[in-house]
């Protein structure tokens, strides 16, 4: 049976007998009209509670709406850091392969790619040819239709940028061994200048592992879901110069938001990834300033965030 309709009063009447204070209840009903009972409470609070659906002593409302916050917050943080991601790889997958491939519509030969799955490179083709000719049959101008027009053409660099991050992946995977190689070299190397490491060997495969897993994170914030608790499907693949850095052994669960965090090293440019991560620290340091009945810590960790990573310096922007 489904739970009957409770009314704003009634919301907070039920929080208040399972012992959550409220210090301005009618700024609470705003509050909760505007974004939702079920979204703030259902998960939210649970960080509060003490497993038998009564609050711990000294929980507020107002600590559940600012972990509520934190997590928007952080969502944002992150969507905006891997559309830099996004771009950089769809950059960098084009100018490869369009060097190595300089015919017309080369990206829709077979031949193009690895010949050892052709049914997805075939599914890959296809994706690739619907997004030329939905381009084509939009009323609006955009620069396939002006590529198309005007050079009979539409060379991958132009293509790519109404590509998903999923189907770039996924174009990545299907591109041939040496053009998949000299991609990876090229990530390898802001990951050597991001952590200042002289050597480190990165595969196709450590590439294909962190872009899957930023791109199920990209698709939680990029969707509104709640962030806190996420874990990915598959653990980053472990990369020595990469884990050890952040004291991560080989053993260790590798699937939070974390783990996807410090992969992101080897996608931006060192300041991009110092506004990320500074970005986050201050984020974090707020929550304290807000967060009294429970160590804030405790709500980092839901996103495999430590107490190291929040003592470790605030890196350099510039």
């Amino acid at each position: 049976m489904a739970k009957p309709f409770k009314t704003l009063e009634e919301q907070v009447e039920l929080m208040k007998n399972r012992g959550l204070y409220f210090d301005d209840e009618e700024k609470a009903k705003s509050y909760l009209l505007l974004n939702n009972y079920y979204n703030v409470i259902n998960y939210y609070s649970k960080f509060f509670m003490n497993g038998n659906d009564y609050y711990i002593n000294g929980a507020t409302f107002d600590e559940v709406s600012h972990v509520y916050y934190f997590d928007k917050e952080i969502k944002g943080i992150f969507f905006k850091t891997i559309m830099e991601i996004e771009k950089h790889i769809k950059s960098i997958i084009a100018y490869v392969f369009s060097e190595e491939h300089q015919e017309d519509f080369s990206y829709l030969n077979a031949k193009s790619f690895k010949n050892n799955d052709i049914i997805d490179v075939t599914q890959t083709i296809a994706y690739l040819s619907k997004i030329i000719t939905r381009k084509q049959r939009e009323k609006d101008d955009n620069s396939v239709k002006h590529y198309m027009k005007k050079h009979h053409n539409v060379p991958l660099w132009v293509l790519c940028n109404y590509m998903t991050f999923g189907q770039t992946i996924m174009f990545y995977k299907h591109m041939k061994d040496a053009e998949q190689n000299k991609i990876a070299k090229i990530f390898s190397q802001y990951l050597r200048g991001n952590l200042n490491i002289e050597n480190t060997i990165v595969t196709p495969t450590h590439i294909l592992s962190y872009l899957n897993n930023i791109c199920e994170v990209r698709n939680i914030v990029a969707h509104g879901n709640k962030f806190l608790g996420f874990k990915c499907k598959n653990n980053t693949l472990y990369l020595p110069e990469l884990h050890s850095f952040y004291e991560i052994n080989p053993d260790s669960p590798r699937q939070d938001v974390y783990n996807v965090f410090i992969t992101m090293n080897m996608f931006l440019e060192k300041h991009q990834f110092a506004i990320m991560n500074n970005s986050l620290r201050k984020r974090a340091q707020q929550l304290s300033k807000h967060v009294k009945s429970i160590n804030h810590n405790y709500i980092l960790s839901s996103l495999g965030f430590s107490q190291d990573w929040q003592n470790r310096k605030c890196l350099q922007q510039d």
